[in-house]
């Protein structure tokens, strides 16, 4: 049976110092610090957010796409014996 390291009478086996370090595996940056519940959207506000993406990337969708039809129209006069 191991017998117990005792400490000095002034040292009470607290740690003083903070040990929730950033980088070590038991870190938690929300630690210490109170969580507030944040509102969910409601079913109106999702749909909002969700149109607001897809017309935020429908610019670039649309220049992907031409993009691709440009080359394929050049490949098929291209093959079809078409000289530039």
């Amino acid at each position: 049976m191991k017998r117990k390291k005792e400490l000095p009478a002034w040292d009470d086996g607290r740690t003083v110092a903070n040990m929730n370090v950033e980088g070590m595996p038991w870190y938690r940056p929300d630690s210490g610090k109170e969580v507030k519940e944040e509102d969910k959207p409601t079913r109106k506000e999702r749909r909002a957010m969700i149109r607001a993406g897809y017309l935020a990337y429908l610019p670039r969708i649309l220049a992907i796409i031409f993009g691709f039809g440009i080359t394929i129209l050049l490949l098929w006069l291209w093959l079809n014996g078409w000289q530039f």
